[in-house]
């Protein structure tokens, strides 16, 4: 049996520790993707709007975008930080 571990987007710092002599003997493998295929989005999506599954996040206006980064770099963001276009 072959197995694969699929890392999608980054975890943590982006490191991750690999025994290689478990991986060969185990005809186990690692891939990794930014995003994960377009095939997968796309049944994510549709998986998404299926079971109304939205994302979580936090918004700031375009101009609090230094207020943004401030949150992002003290740690207090929890989930993705969307920036919003200023009203014209």
């Amino acid at each position: 049996m072959f197995l694969t571990l699929l890392v999608v987007g980054l975890v943590g710092l982006g490191l991750m520790a690999v025994p290689a002599f478990g991986l060969i003997m185990g005809h186990k493998s690692v891939s990794g993707s930014p995003v994960g295929s377009p095939t997968a989005i796309d049944r994510m999506l549709e998986f998404s709007a299926r079971h109304s599954v939205a994302p979580v996040v936090e918004s700031f206006p375009m101009a609090k975008v230094n207020d943004a980064l401030e949150h992002l770099r003290s740690g207090k963001a929890r989930y993705r930080i969307v920036l919003e276009n200023d009203p014209a």
